[in-house]
C-alpha cells in the first residue's frame, strides 16, 4: 500500500462499522434478484458490505439488505451466505 494514499471506506450494513473496503465482504445482487457473495469484489451492480456472519444475521433482522438493494432483492439463502462469509472472514484474519 502506498503511504498517504486514501483507501475506500465502506459501511457494514449489519453493525454500521466503517472500515476499509478490503476488510469487508461484499454481497451483490444477481440479475434474477438473488443475493450472493461477491468473492472478487468486482461484480456489477449494487453491492452491500458486511463484517461477517454475525452482521449478516443483524442485517437480515433489520431488513437492511432490502434497503441496500433498493427493494430489488427477491431471495436470500442466509445459511449458505453465513457459511461462505465465516470462511472468508477466517481467511482474512489468517492473512493479517
Amino acid at each position: 500500500m502506498t503511504p498517504g494514499r486514501q483507501h475506500p471506506e465502506r459501511t457494514c450494513i449489519g453493525c454500521g462499522a466503517k472500515r476499509p473496503q478490503q476488510q469487508l465482504q461484499r454481497l451483490c445482487l444477481s440479475s434474477e434478484g438473488t443475493c450472493g457473495w461477491d468473492k472478487t469484489r468486482t461484480g456489477t451492480g449494487r453491492g452491500a458490505y458486511l463484517c461477517g456472519a454475525g452482521c449478516l444475521r443483524a442485517a437480515v433482522q433489520r431488513k437492511a439488505l432490502g434497503r441496500a438493494f433498493r427493494g430489488r432483492m427477491r431471495a436470500i439463502d442466509v445459511s449458505a451466505l453465513e457459511a461462505a462469509l465465516a470462511a472468508a472472514v477466517l481467511k482474512v484474519w489468517a492473512e493479517e
